[in-house]
C-alpha cells in the first residue's frame, strides 16, 4: 500500500522498511494490536504493559505514534501526521462510543476514521497477526534448512549495525563453510549433500544461543549474527560449532567446517562491509588448512 500520507521530504528521515515494521509489530515486546487497544482504553493496562509501553515510547521516540497506527493499519504515517491522527482517532473513538452507548474498540474507530472521514486508508482489510507472522516468517527463511535466508541475513546485520551506531552495542559475525562440499556431493550425491546441509543447520542452531541469528548465506555457506558479542566470545562459539560439526559423518568421512569471525567497527557500517571482513577471515581459514577458526 503506498504511503500517500507521508508529506514530501519526510520519508527520507527514516530508513525503516515495511519488512522492518512488520517484523517489529510481531516481536514479543512490540506494539501488538492488543497492547495498542489497552493503551486506548479498551481494557485496563497491566503493570507489565505500562512498563513495556514506557520503554517503547522512550526507545522509539518520534516513531512511537507511527508504530501505534502501523500496528492497526499496516500503513506508515509520518511522525507529525501520526501524532495528530492518533489524537483525532481517540476523540472519534469517544464520540463513537457515546453514540453507540457502548465502547467502540480502537481498531474499529481507527479504520472508520481513516477510511470514511480522512480517506487515508483505502479498502482496509483486517488480517490476523498470526497469518502475518506466518507470511513474514516464510519469506525470511531458507526453504531447505529453515534458517534465515541470504536477504534476511543482510537485513538483520544492518539492523544490528544501526544499534551499534546509535548505542555502541557490539555485534559479531561468524561465516562458516563446509570443507570439500563439492567432493561430498560428487561422491555421495546431492540428496546426501542436502541432508548434510540440514544436519549442519540443526547443529549450528543447537550450538548457538537463543539471541543469535543463524542464516544459510548460500550453497554450503552459513552465517551467524551474534548481538552484544565481541570477536573473542564469537570465536569461542565458532569453535564449539566446529567441534560439533565433526560429529556428523557421511560416506565414511567426518564433516569439517572452516569459519571466519569478524566484529563490527567504525569501518564496518553496512552488512556488505562486515560480511567482507568475515569472508576474508574464512578465506584465511580455508587456505590455512581448513577445519579451523580464524578471527580478524
Amino acid at each position: 500500500m503506498p504511503d500517500s500520507s507521508v508529506p514530501n521530504g519526510t520519508r527520507g528521515l527514516h530508513d525503516e522498511t515495511d519488512t522492518d515494521r512488520l517484523r517489529g509489530i510481531l516481536a514479543l515486546d512490540a506494539l501488538s494490536v492488543g497492547l495498542v487497544s489497552a493503551l486506548a482504553g479498551d481494557r485496563p493496562l497491566t503493570e507489565a504493559e505500562e512498563s513495556s509501553l514506557s520503554k517503547l515510547k522512550e526507545g522509539r521516540g518520534e516513531l512511537f505514534f507511527p508504530d501505534l497506527l502501523y500496528a492497526i493499519t499496516h500503513q506508515y504515517f509520518s511522525p507529525v501526521a501520526a501524532k495528530k491522527l492518533w489524537e483525532e482517532i481517540l476523540r472519534h473513538k469517544y464520540e463513537m462510543s457515546k453514540a453507540l452507548n457502548r465502547n467502540a474498540q480502537i481498531v474499529v474507530a481507527t479504520l472508520d476514521y481513516l477510511a470514511n472521514l480522512k480517506s487515508a486508508v483505502h479498502l482496509p482489510t483486517l488480517v490476523n497477526e498470526n497469518h502475518i507472522a506466518a507470511i513474514v516468517n516464510q519469506s525470511m527463511r531458507d526453504g531447505l534448512t529453515g534458517l534465515f535466508n541470504h536477504t534476511s541475513c543482510h537485513e538483520l546485520i544492518n539492523l544490528e549495525l544501526k544499534r551499534y551506531a546509535r548505542h555502541g552495542t557490539v555485534v559479531s559475525l561468524i561465516f562458516t563453510d563446509i570443507d570439500d562440499f563439492k567432493v561430498i556431493n560428487d561422491e555421495c550425491g546431492h540428496q546426501e549433500g542436502d541432508h548434510l546441509l540440514k544436519e549442519l543447520a540443526a547443529t549450528i542452531e543447537h550450538t548457538t544461543r537463543d539471541s543469535d541469528m543463524c542464516c544459510r548465506y548460500g550453497g554450503e555457506e552459513f552465517a551467524v549474527i551474534l548481538p552484544l558479542t565481541n570477536a573473542r566470545a564469537a570465536a569461542e562459539i565458532a569453535e564449539r560449532m566446529r567441534l560439533e560439526a565433526m560429529q556428523i559423518h557421511t560416506g565414511g568421512r567426518t564433516l569439517t567446517v572452516s569459519s571466519g569471525v569478524a566484529s563490527c567497527s567504525e569501518t564496518t557500517t553496512t552488512a556488505h562491509a562486515l560480511v567482507e571482513v568475515a569472508d576474508r577471515a574464512l578465506y584465511q581459514a580455508k587456505h590455512g588448512g581448513k577445519n579451523r577458526v580464524v578471527v580478524v
